[in-house]
């Protein structure tokens, strides 16, 4: 009897130990690390994996997978290898993958951002392709980002010689800026912690800690049901607190009488003539609002820290600006004559891409990129960040010149796979126009008004340009600066 007791025994630790040991990685996929038993490649990332996946690139090439819990990701690194995923596979290749702590059903199911490509997708980026950001759409709304830019002047002009954390000035224009163009009415006033913008910052700031951390559930699936850690339901408050903020607003504006007898020229006069459902609405305009003011923010703090740090950069912006806009305030019709400005901007997105991995997709189906076996349900990542500091890509990869552009026809649309930093293919931000016109208007227009230093007389050769990971790269620490108004 102790003989089969013990035989069984051995059977069972030996089939555990198989379980755990044995190679369980689909056949075919893209080389890779070899993966510890149980946490795969989990110890290997540290707290910068864009960083991380850069370097296991140059070992492993165009495509590689690492296997993180029990999940397989494969990782895109090369412009070629992005061209695959993002173009000639597109359509296989367009699902998304949720993050555990996003995944609040009723906000994932009317997101354009998380849903699936299905028919509420079609239809919520038809209308921001069609009716949110054209051409004829975005000019007729210049007048409010200049006025705005200029309020953000005005306020600096006042905090003139004390230290200001700017991304958090650029952060509450911005949230001005979209509360104007989608309600046509201020949200935020600038300096006044007790206006009611304070509460969507703090919820829309909650929501990307909550991106940025971490969730065991996004690397052993299972867990996903217990929400263990809260971060799910942390998600679903902070979405009804950022709805609270325009709810009455949207109340009014959908009174019958008042809606016909006040139109306006804003997005939600838009929205409610295109037939969405308020849930519909409300992601879109969570969406609107997350991505177009913190990655913005982030996205224009990254240029003023190179800003900086080059002040050879800064005369040639000068330079221009004095030739072609001369002492009025600056205009977005002035962009177009602004190349030095133009090339600017795309060498702020290359280095400075502000989701460095972009937002991962995930696999429809079974398919061949670059000869290798991407099996379905895989989670298939983008490393933006990486591709733009290739060296094999771009010469003197980690040097702010913006020069590299003045000659050069690539841009950032989505149709040069050197510079992704807004994505390509369907799953492309469709707020590209937009989002390039505030760093083209706002980072002049300070440019033009100020001169600056950092705190306590830091030489600029001092300034720390960490990085942040998350949904978001943030500069780590935040840029503080000391404004100067210029005559």
């Amino acid at each position: 009897m102790e003989i089969v007791t013990v035989s069984l025994v051995a059977v069972a630790i030996t089939t555990f130990l198989y379980l755990i040991f044995r190679d369980s990685s689909p056949k075919g996929l893209p080389p890779g690390p070899k993966p510890w038993p149980i946490v795969g490649n989990l110890l290997q990332l540290g707290e910068k994996p864009h960083s991380q996946f850069a370097q296991l690139a140059e070992t492993y090439g165009d495509l590689f997978s690492l296997k993180l819990g029990s999940e397989t990701v494969v990782i895109a690194s090369t412009p070629l290898a992005a061209s695959e995923i993002l173009k000639t596979h597109d359509r296989v290749l367009s699902g998304r993958y949720v993050f555990q702590s996003f995944r609040v059903k009723e906000h994932v199911e009317n997101s354009i951002v998380w849903s699936e490509c299905n028919d509420t997708w079609k239809k919520l980026r038809k209308v921001c392709r069609t009716e949110l950001f054209t051409q004829k759409m975005i000019e007729s709304q210049a007048d409010i980002r200049e006025s705005k830019a200029m309020e953000m002047v005005k306020y600096l002009k006042k905090n003139e010689g004390n230290e200001v954390k700017i991304v958090e000035v650029v952060f509450g224009t911005l949230v001005n800026i979209f509360g104007n163009l989608i309600f046509s009415q201020n949200i935020f006033k600038l300096g006044d912690e007790s206006s009611g913008s304070v509460e969507m910052k703090e919820h829309l700031w909650r929501m990307l800690e909550l991106g940025n951390s971490t969730n065991p559930a996004d690397y052993f699936p299972f867990l996903g049901r217990f929400d263990l850690f809260g971060q799910r339901k942390d998600v679903a408050d902070c979405l009804q607190g950022i709805y609270s903020v325009w709810g009455a607003m949207l109340k009014e504006r959908k009174i019958p009488k008042l809606h016909n007898n006040s139109k306006k020229n804003d997005f939600v006069e838009i929205l409610l003539d295109s037939g969405l459902d308020d849930q519909q609405i409300n992601a879109l305009l969570m969406e609107i609002f997350g991505a177009g003011t913190e990655t913005s923010a982030s996205t224009i703090e990254w240029a003023l820290s190179e800003l900086t740090k080059n002040p050879d950069v800064t005369a040639n912006m000068r330079s221009e600006l004095l030739s072609v806009v001369g002492k009025r305030p600056v205009k977005e019709s002035d962009i177009p004559n602004m190349p030095y400005l133009q090339a600017f901007v795309k060498e702020t997105l290359r280095l400075h891409p502000a989701t460095p991995l972009l937002l991962p997709r995930r696999a429809l189906e079974t398919c061949k990129v670059l000869n290798y076996i991407i099996p379905k349900e895989c989670q298939i990542m983008v490393n933006a960040w990486g591709i733009g500091r290739d060296p094999k890509r771009w010469t003197d990869p980690l040097k702010f010149s913006p020069e590299r552009f003045l000659n050069s026809s690539i841009d950032f649309k989505g149709n040069d796979f050197e510079l992704i930093p807004f994505g390509a293919g369907r799953r492309i931000c469709p707020g590209v126009p937009l989002a390039t016109q505030f760093i083209s208007l706002i980072v002049p227009t300070l440019v033009q008004n100020f001169d600056w230093g950092l705190p306590k007389g830091m030489d600029p050769s001092q300034l720390i340009m960490e990085e942040k990971f998350g949904l978001t790269l943030q500069k780590e620490p935040p840029l503080y600066i000391v404004p100067k108004t210029r005559d």
